[in-house]
């Protein structure tokens, strides 16, 4: 029974796998390439619902330490959907709502129920390979000087765009960057970490050359959180100064310089948006315009994406816009009990307390906040089935199995040395 049990996990990990590759490939721009990757997304994801979902039924042990923080997460979901009969577009808000349950409920609830640490721990190997594909591919083609894959123009507005949009690809490279720090701990001195060494520097090139401020912004975030959590603070203000000197260069600061660099006024693109955003939200305050839809006109063309259907870069001000000051309440209640988590535990790595176990927990956790607070410059936190949204909900998964099952195995090997 138990080895049965355990090939539905794999097949639920593989799935969960392909959820995570699938959204990187469509979000990083490989959908170019006319390959059916957006069936692929649903396939993937219903796929990891099905088989996740009836393991997790008919399994007979319970995670029940993670029971307590789940009120959070669906305390979000049930005052989201409470938005969407109130909305101005119930149908296109009901199925958008209906995705971001799915997601959650796959990728947060049942990941953290049926994955073992050890699953974890490849997920997010495996994870880290697929974005560092991305970024050694948007390095290579700026080396080249042509994407020789798929017609991409190279720059856009004076930022290295290579594969796909400049947003998107330094979305990409911070996280890529925010996992190899992590990645060191676990690959043994030698090959292997060296190889993280030459990733994370490439990443730091691809995010610099990108010239976004949301993701460089969020990376010195999650940067922080790993420095802090390792007592290795002298990494933060090292890259902290190079990114002073870095922006200062990119601003003509030491030299005068042309495009590609030169990033000119860096909040004029989103300026417009914001107060946009902002005017809309004041007319429904309280519950929005329903889940994933915004103060504009709009046609039913896409159903769980962000086309068509959020203010682009509005951040948590769409947010607002989306589900109100009720709605967001809930999702920073989460954020909130989530971060609590993460504190708790990295106050326990930075004391020298070392496992598997923490070391999930605690790279779902940088994920998670590098994640929240580069939600605050783009629009992807209202429309699930994006990549950011759906690593998201997979760092929250990677907290609460982490957390769960650290103290689980703590209580056992205490019931242990006292004969209980």
């Amino acid at each position: 029974m138990h080895d049965r049990e355990q090939s539905k996990n794999n097949v639920f990990w593989w799935c969960l796998l392909g959820v995570i590759v699938v959204n990187l490939a469509l979000h990083s721009g490989f959908g170019a390439l006319d390959l059916p990757l957006d069936p692929l997304r649903w396939v993937f994801l219903f796929g990891a619902a099905i088989i996740g979902g009836g393991t997790f039924l008919f399994t007979q042990e319970r995670l029940v330490a993670i029971e307590g923080a789940f009120w959070s997460v669906g305390f979000f979901v049930v005052l989201s959907g409470i938005t969407i009969t109130i909305g101005t577009l119930p149908l296109l808000s009901a199925l958008k709502w209906l995705a971001l349950a799915l997601q959650v409920a796959t990728l947060g609830y049942v990941s953290a129920h049926l994955l073992s640490i050890s699953q974890w721990g490849d997920l997010f190997v495996y994870a880290f390979a697929c974005t560092s594909l991305v970024v050694v591919l948007a390095c290579a083609v700026y080396m080249i000087g042509y994407n020789p894959f798929w017609p991409h123009p190279l720059w856009n507005q004076g930022r290295l765009a290579a594969v796909s949009n400049p947003n998107s690809v330094a979305g990409v490279a911070a996280l890529n960057g925010i996992m190899g720090l992590w990645m060191r701990t676990h690959f043994p001195k030698g090959w292997g970490r060296n190889i993280v060494y030459v990733l994370l520097g490439i990443s730091l090139f691809v995010l610099y050359m990108t010239g976004s401020r949301t993701s460089g912004g969020s990376f010195l975030v999650g940067v922080l959180i790993w420095a802090w959590a390792t007592d290795n603070m002298r990494w933060f203000y090292l890259l902290l100064t190079a990114a002073f000197f870095a922006l200062l260069a990119s601003e003509g600061f030491f030299y005068e310089v042309t495009e590609p660099f030169r990033l000119r006024n860096p909040v004029e693109s989103r300026e417009n948006v914001w107060q946009a955003s902002y005017h809309s939200w004041l007319e429904q305050p309280w519950f929005g315009y329903g889940y994933g839809i915004t103060g504009q006109e709009y046609t039913i063309q896409s159903l769980a994406s962000a086309v068509g259907s959020v203010r682009d870069a509005a951040g948590y001000l769409g947010l607002l816009e989306s589900v109100g000051l009720v709605g967001a309440s809930a999702l920073f209640t989460m954020y909130g009990v989530m971060l609590s988590y993460v504190w708790k535990l990295g106050r326990l790595w930075r004391r020298g307390t070392r496992s598997k176990e923490l070391w999930v927990a605690l790279v779902g956790g940088t994920v998670f906040t590098t994640l929240v607070v580069h939600a605050g410059g783009e629009a992807w936190i209202i429309a699930p089935g994006g990549f950011p949204h759906i690593l998201l909900w997979v760092s929250v998964g990677a907290i609460l199995a982490g957390r769960s099952q650290f103290f689980t195995t703590n209580r056992q090997n205490t019931a242990r040395a006292t004969g209980g």
